[in-house]
């Protein structure tokens, strides 16, 4: 079940960004400033009561940024990502966002795919733009693109 979180949820969001990304991961107090920021919001995926997945995303007038997508290993390739990410960009659309942008690591192919068979566009390399050297993509789609892909 896809639900919009509250600050409730924090330790659960905090568990799976722990388990899918290590440690390459948001630390706690960043989200638990994107779920208190009123310019961003947080869904969930949720089975059995247990939150196995998160998208966030941050607005900016017309644009909105996906700042994390994460669906824990025993619960991937079932369509959950697809799910979280159907979510962040209907809620972006009702804020007001015409454009869907994000950085993905070049080395998760999973990810690229995921944004790729939905429409997003590699706008650019972002060469070391993380913290501990990798090198990013800079994807973007038209969020009126995904209204008529999913609608």
């Amino acid at each position: 079940m896809l639900r919009l979180a509250n600050a409730l949820d924090l330790d659960a969001i905090d568990g799976v960004e722990a388990i899918c990304f290590r440690e390459h991961r948001f630390r706690r107090e960043f989200l638990e400033w994107v779920l208190k920021n009123p310019s961003a919001r947080t869904l969930v995926w949720e089975e059995s009561g247990r939150i196995v997945g998160s998208v966030m995303i941050l607005l900016d007038t017309s644009r909105v940024r996906v700042l994390s997508i994460a669906v824990l290993p025993g619960f991937r390739r079932r369509g959950i990502g697809d799910m979280l990410l159907d979510g962040a960009e209907r809620t972006a659309r009702s804020l007001g966002a015409r454009v869907a942008r994000l950085e993905v690591s070049t080395k998760n192919r999973s990810a690229i795919a995921l944004y790729r068979r939905r429409g997003y566009r590699t706008e650019g390399l972002l060469p070391r733009y993380y913290s501990w050297g990798d090198d990013a993509l800079a994807m973007e789609q038209s969020l009126n693109a995904t209204l008529k892909m999913y609608a």
